[in-house]
């Protein structure tokens, strides 16, 4: 059996090969760690572009429903008012034409009766405003929070980019989040 024997230059020749090693380890782990932070900000920029779509997706619905719920609740006051002045203009002059404006003013205020009843359709405009500030309110909440998410994603990614050896690999800074992008 051949002998090994450890000698001066073969000590240098196993540290240096180990240096090697671990230099190159520590430079895939370095730049491993680059490109899942790097992915870490796509993905927060990603989901702050989620909750601006959502916020836009949002606005026209709610904006539909409040609309139609002062649409409604004008139009039929307005018909009642609008029947209730015809009514005072006719009275003592034209029954029949009495007989008519009754009826249409009974059956306007038969619905705004039945829908303060029911609560259907809610003739409370005013909720439904409040119920749509509240969305945005929320939906800009979220935003806010991605936001945040975000620039702590961008300052890990900025960090480790632009230290040793991390900057040896040539990725390009990030842009944090600021009021008014």
């Amino acid at each position: 059996m051949a002998e090994f024997k450890l000698t001066k230059m073969r000590i240098i020749a196993i540290v240096s090969v180990v240096i090697v090693l671990l230099v190159a380890l520590s430079m895939v782990l370095t730049y491993n760690s680059l490109v899942s932070k790097q992915q870490d900000v796509k993905r927060t920029w990603g989901n702050i572009e989620a909750a601006y779509q959502m916020r836009i997706d949002k606005i026209p619905q709610v904006q539909a429903a409040v609309n139609f719920s002062t649409t409604y609740e004008q139009n039929l006051l307005k018909n009642i008012t609008d029947l209730r002045t015809k009514w005072l203009s006719e009275i003592g002059t034209d029954v029949n034409a009495n007989v008519n404006t009754t009826q249409q003013l009974d059956t306007n205020i038969n619905a705004l009766l039945l829908a303060i009843n029911e609560n259907y359709p809610d003739l409370k405009s005013v909720g439904v405003v409040q119920d749509f500030i509240s969305i945005i309110d929320e939906t800009e909440n979220i935003i806010l929070a991605q936001r945040v998410f975000y620039n702590d994603a961008v300052a890990a990614y900025n960090s480790a980019t632009l230290g040793f050896p991390g900057n040896l690999f040539g990725f390009t800074e990030a842009r944090y989040y600021q009021r008014g992008q």
